[in-house]
């Protein structure tokens, strides 16, 4: 019988699991940069969490379970909601601002294909405790930091802000506003402004109409200003946005962007400011997030503004993957290996030797031909060979093989170790 994953859930293969491991350190030396700390939340919750606030589209999605208490339980989709159930319930007492980091799996049932796996990884930066413009910076550039550290330029931003078309829609309940919402957000256009028009004014469905056809430059804010100039809320949001651009711009005049009073995301906790990051070239976006002042209120903490996003680590991994001529990582920087048993004992000495001053070593125990154990090395992209017999023994040094530029030394294990791993 042949056992395999199921669908949608990736085993990793080591040169896969590298660069997996290299986003994944990326997104915590940005963590380190901006004073973030990293937390962590099960992987399973109840369901109540994410049905809350999750959106259609995600609450279709979910692995749900009952246990043995009947208990609905679900394998968390996002980990946002997670982290505001924390702050409420666990953080509530810190002072203000927190910024909090995860790196986790989530679960969804998607077709699976290209950028869409069931079982996926995020990197998230939450900021909670803050309503000033420069909170809402700080997720981009904390965006833009992990793209560029990751060597990639051709990226870019869409920026929106819900709290404009809801301005606008303010007459209508919360639920059918996350709807309208949430149908512009999968590109359902027309169905979306059928939903609102038996409850707006004619001039308010004729402003939601050329609000979501208006992107662009930061000109398009003005003309975005002078639409909604009738409705104090949706005004108020697009001011806020004009501020958050500015900060953007004098941090960082070259960052690429694109204003969309169309845009909408699809998690119905956003409340203000939202984002999302692409690569040129690739359809689905690599990160996104926003403003999500109401969450902790919802999961019984105080009211607390809170901005975020949550970067793709799975997706990111097969852009890397796809795009790397090499993505070999060497399995060690050095391989040993011992040519007479009365060295045995002196070769695993050595490698500990060599470890304590730092370098990986591969000690050959599978007795290999030395022609075999070279191809090996090679193959798996390794530097330099060891090699320990009596002769070495008795000199208390090594012979040591540079399998790049095919030269030979004879030297101390200390000199070794500098030349291996400059110790």
């Amino acid at each position: 019988m042949k056992f395999e994953t199921p669908r949608g859930m990736d085993d990793l293969l080591p040169n896969e699991f590298a660069v997996k491991q290299r986003v994944v350190d990326t997104v915590r030396e940005v963590y380190r940069l901006y004073g973030y700390e990293e937390v962590e939340t099960p992987t399973l919750e109840y369901l109540e969490l994410f049905e809350a606030k999750s959106g259609d589209e995600i609450r279709h999605r979910m692995y749900v379970f009952t246990d043995v208490h009947g208990r609905k339980l679900v394998l968390r989709p996002e980990v946002t909601a997670s982290i505001a159930r924390l702050v409420a319930s666990k953080l509530s007492k810190n002072p203000t601002p927190i910024r909090l980091g995860y790196v986790a799996d989530c679960y969804r049932y998607d077709e699976p294909q290209w950028g869409r796996r069931r079982r996926f990884w995020h990197g998230g930066f939450e900021l909670f405790g803050s309503s000033d413009p420069s909170s809402d910076a700080e997720i981009i550039l904390v965006s833009r930091d992990v793209f560029s550290k990751l060597g990639i330029s051709s990226f870019s931003f869409r920026l929106g802000h819900v709290g404009v078309m809801r301005g606008i829609l303010e007459k209508m309940e919360t639920k059918l506003q996350d709807r309208f919402l949430s149908m512009l957000d999968r590109g359902m256009r027309e169905e979306a402004f059928q939903t609102a028009a038996p409850y707006l004014e004619r001039e308010a469905l004729q402003c939601l109409i050329r609000l979501s056809a208006l992107k662009g430059g930061e000109q398009v804010v003005k003309q975005a200003a002078d639409i909604v100039s009738p409705w104090s809320k949706a005004s108020d949001s697009v001011q806020n946005l004009s501020e958050i651009l500015e900060i953007v711009r004098e941090t960082d005049p070259s960052l690429r962007h694109e204003v969309d009073f169309g845009f909408a995301r699809g998690l119905e906790y956003y409340t203000g400011f939202i984002f999302e990051q692409k690569i040129h070239g690739e359809e689905l976006s690599f990160n996104g997030g926003g403003r999500y002042d109401g969450l902790v209120e919802l999961f019984g903490g105080s009211r607390m503004p809170a901005v975020g996003c949550s970067i793709g680590i799975t997706r990111l991994t097969q852009y890397l993957l796809g795009k790397s001529q090499d993505n070999t990582k060497a399995a060690a920087d050095a391989a040993l290996t011992v040519v007479s048993e009365g060295a045995r004992g002196y070769g695993m000495y050595v490698a500990d030797a060599l470890r304590r001053m730092g370098c990986s070593v591969l000690v050959d125990v599978s007795r290999k031909k030395l022609s075999d154990l070279i191809e090996n090395a090679t193959s798996r992209g390794i530097r330099y060979l060891v090699v320990v017999g009596d002769k070495e023994k008795q000199a208390s040094n090594v012979s040591l093989r540079d399998l790049y530029n095919r030269m030979q030394f004879t030297e101390s294990v200390e000199e070794a170790a500098r030349r291996i791993c400059g110790k």
